[in-house]
C-alpha cells in the first residue's frame, strides 16, 4: 500500500491532479513545498471535514442531476475525496453515480459533456489506430490500467441505445468497483468503443458528439471489436475485460467469442444471473424449499433473462437433474410470448431469426399439451402463470407493469409464497413495485428489485425491500480475478461468488427479511465473494504463481485500495 506520494508539480498543477489534490486537506508543510500557500484557504481540514461538506451540498441541491454533476465534478477534480464520501454515504450518493441517476445522465449526455470524464472513446473509423490510440490514453496514468470495463452503449439499462453517452454506465460501475472492492481507481479503465448509433434522436442532434453513423453490422462491427481485443493484447496484455451494456444481439456472441482470448466476463449475462440465483437460492432456503422443487417463470428472454435462465439451468444440473429435465424447469417469454418450436411459424415477412441462447428453453408440443397450452396462438404471461404454477417469477422486460394484479392473484393461487424479483430498470420500467404486489399477494410474497424501492408496510409491519444489485457480486468477481491473475473467469467463479452472496442474504434465514444484504453492508458482502473467487480460481489453477488459499488472501488484501489521503512529497 502506497503511503506518499512524489511530484514534480507545483501551484495549480497539483490542484488540478486529481490522484495527487487533497485541497484544504494540504497540510501546512505541503501548501509551502508545493506552492499552494495562496491557492488555498487558511484553514488546514481534515478528509472527514470535507466529506461532510459535500455532503451537505448534495442534500441543498433540487434533482439528482444536479447531484450527479456534482459528484462527477468532485471525481475529475479529488478522486479521494469522491471516493469517501461515496463510502460514508453509500445509501445516498450510490444511487446518484449509479442506478437509477446514471440512466439520466447517458441521456443527457450531448448537452452536459463537458471534458473528457477520464474516459477513452474509440471510434470505429480509427480501428487500425487502436494500439496508438490506447497507449496514447494511458501514457499519463500512474500506472497501467488493470480493468478495463467497456461499453459499445446499445443495451444501456433499460434505455437502449445511447451512443457515447454510455461512458456514463463505465465511470459509475468503476465507482462501484472501488467503493464495494478497494479497486484502486488508477487501474480501472472506462472505454467506449463508438460504432455509431441507431437512435435518430441522437443522429440527428447537432450536439452529439459520437460517430453520427448507424451502427457498425456484422462483419463490419466484428472487425471493431477484433481490433480492440488486439490492441489490448498488445498494449496491456495483463488486463481483465469487464463487458457491459453490449445489445442483445451481441453480447453473448462477444463473451464467447473473446472469453478465450482474454480474460473477461459480462456483467448484464453473468453478474445479473449470479445475483438473481443468489436471491433465489436464499429465498428458498428460508422457504424450506430446493431450487427445482417449482417452475420458474422468466418474463423477457433477452441477454439478462437467458443469462439467468442458463445460470439456473447450471444449478439445476449440480443439484443431479439431467439437462433435458433441468430446462423443463425453466419458462422463458419474450416479446411475442412464450418460447415454444412453434412460435413465429407462419408470421411471413420480418421474421427475425431468434438468438441461439433461447433455443435450451422453447418447449416442444408436447410439453405444452401436458400443461393444458396450445400453439395456436401467443401464450402470455398469465397463461404461463396459471398452467405453470411457477414458484418463481422473474421480470428482465422494461415492460413497465407488466406483473399486474391478475398476474400476481394467479400466481398466489399456484404457490403460498412465491418469490417476484422485478429486475428492470431504471425504476419507472419495473414489472411491479413492491407495494402493488405486497398489497396483491396480501404479503406472501418474497420480492428484490433492480432499482431500490422505500420500505413497504404490511399488516402493521414495515417489510424493507432489498435491491437485487449486481454491486453485490461483479465488484467482488472481477476485482478477485484481477488480483490473482486469473486467465480466464470460469462458470465456477462465478458459482462461487453467487454461492458467497446467497449465504449473506438476510432472508434465508428469515422469509420475511429482505431478499437481499443491505446496501450499507456491500463491502463485507463483496469481500466475501471476492475471497470465494479467488479460492475457486486458485482451486481450478487458473491463477499463475497463486498456489495456496493464503497467498491468495494475501493478494486481495496488497490490491485493496482505501480513500484515504497520503503525504504529498515535492520533489
Amino acid at each position: 500500500m502506497v503511503t506518499s506520494l512524489s511530484t514534480c508539480l507545483r501551484g495549480t498543477a497539483v490542484l488540478n491532479d486529481p490522484w495527487l489534490n487533497k485541497g484544504t486537506a494540504f497540510s501546512l508543510e505541503e501548501r509551502q513545498a508545493l506552492g499552494l500557500e495562496a491557492l488555498l484557504p487558511w484553514q488546514v481540514e481534515t478528509l472527514a471535514q470535507q466529506v461532510e461538506r459535500c455532503q451537505r451540498a448534495l442534500a441543498a441541491m433540487g434533482y439528482d442531476l444536479e447531484r450527479y454533476a456534482y459528484v462527477q465534478s468532485l471525481r475529475e477534480r479529488n478522486l479521494t475525496l469522491f471516493h469517501r464520501l461515496l463510502a460514508d454515504h453509500i445509501e445516498q450518493v450510490m444511487p446518484i453515480v449509479y442506478t437509477p441517476t446514471v440512466g439520466q445522465a447517458i441521456q443527457h449526455f450531448s448537452t452536459t459533456y463537458r471534458s473528457p470524464s477520464q474516459g477513452v472513446y474509440l471510434a470505429a473509423p480509427q480501428q487500425d489506430q487502436f494500439p496508438r490510440l490506447l497507449r496514447d490514453a494511458i501514457a499519463s496514468a500512474p500506472t497501467p490500467p488493470r480493468l478495463l470495463l467497456v461499453t459499445d452503449a446499445q443495451g444501456i439499462l433499460g434505455i437502449g441505445d445511447q451512443g457515447v453517452g454510455g461512458i456514463h454506465i463505465c465511470l459509475g460501475k468503476l465507482a462501484v468497483y472501488t467503493l464495494c472492492a478497494g479497486l484502486d481507481p488508477q487501474l480501472g479503465l472506462p472505454v467506449m468503443l463508438d460504432v455509431g448509433t441507431d437512435r435518430s434522436a441522437l443522429l440527428s442532434d447537432p450536439h452529439y458528439p459520437g460517430l453520427k453513423e448507424p451502427r457498425r453490422l456484422g462483419t463490419a462491427y466484428d472487425a471493431v471489436l477484433a481490433a480492440f481485443i488486439a490492441a489490448v493484447g498488445e498494449v496491456l496484455p495483463d488486463a481483465l475485460v469487464h463487458w457491459e451494456d453490449f445489445g442483445a444481439r451481441n453480447a453473448r456472441r462477444v463473451l464467447e467469442q473473446f472469453r478465450s482470448v482474454v480474460p473477461s466476463f459480462n456483467d448484464d449475462i453473468q453478474g445479473t444471473s449470479g445475483v438473481a440465483a443468489a436471491a433465489i437460492l436464499a429465498g428458498l432456503k428460508g422457504l424450506g424449499k430446493r431450487l427445482g422443487d417449482d417452475p420458474i417463470v422468466i418474463f423477457g428472454a433477452g441477454s439478462a433473462g437467458c443469462g439467468i435462465a442458463e445460470r439456473l439451468l447450471r444449478l439445476l444440473q449440480r443439484q443431479g437433474l439431467p439437462p433435458a429435465a433441468a430446462a423443463e424447469r425453466l419458462w422463458l417469454i419474450d416479446r411475442d410470448g412464450l418460447l415454444h418450436d412453434g412460435l413465429n411459424q407462419g408470421l411471413g415477412e420480418g421474421l427475425v431469426e431468434r438468438p441461439p441462447a433461447q433455443e435450451p428453453y422453447r418447449k416442444t408440443a408436447a410439453q405444452l399439451r401436458d400443461r393444458g397450452l396450445s400453439s395456436a396462438a401467443p401464450i402470455g404471461l398469465q397463461a404461463v402463470i396459471e398452467a405453470v404454477r411457477p414458484g418463481v417469477l422473474i421480470g428482465t422486460s422494461t415492460c413497465a407493469g407488466a406483473f399486474d394484479q391478475a398476474v400476481i392473484e394467479a400466481l398466489c393461487r399456484g404457490v403460498d409464497r412465491p418469490i417476484v424479483l422485478p429486475l428492470s430498470n431504471p425504476t419507472n420500467l419495473a414489472e411491479i413495485t413492491p407495494d402493488d404486489l405486497l398489497r396483491w399477494s396480501e404479503g406472501r410474497a418474497l420480492v428484490a428489485t433492480g432499482s431500490p424501492f422505500l420500505p413497504v408496510v404490511v399488516n402493521g409491519r414495515e417489510r424493507v425491500i432489498g435491491q437485487c444489485n449486481n454491486c453485490f457480486l461483479f465488484p467482488g468477481l472481477g476485482f478477485a480475478a484481477m488480483a490473482v491473475g486469473a486467465r480466464t473467469v470460469s462458470e465456477a467463479m462465478i458459482d462461487a461468488a453467487l454461492g458467497a452472496l446467497a449465504a449473506e442474504i438476510p432472508a434465508a434465514n428469515d422469509p420475511e427479511a429482505p431478499l437481499m444484504p443491505p446496501l450499507a453492508e456491500v463491502r463485507r458482502v463483496t469481500a466475501a465473494v471476492a475471497e470465494a473467487v479467488a479460492l475457486a480460481a486458485v482451486e481450478e489453477g487458473l491463477a499463475p504463481g497463486v498456489t495456496t488459499a493464503e497467498a491468495a488472501r494475501a493478494r486481495l488484501e496488497h490490491c485493496t485500495w482505501r480513500a484515504e489521503y497520503r503525504a504529498v512529497r515535492a520533489i
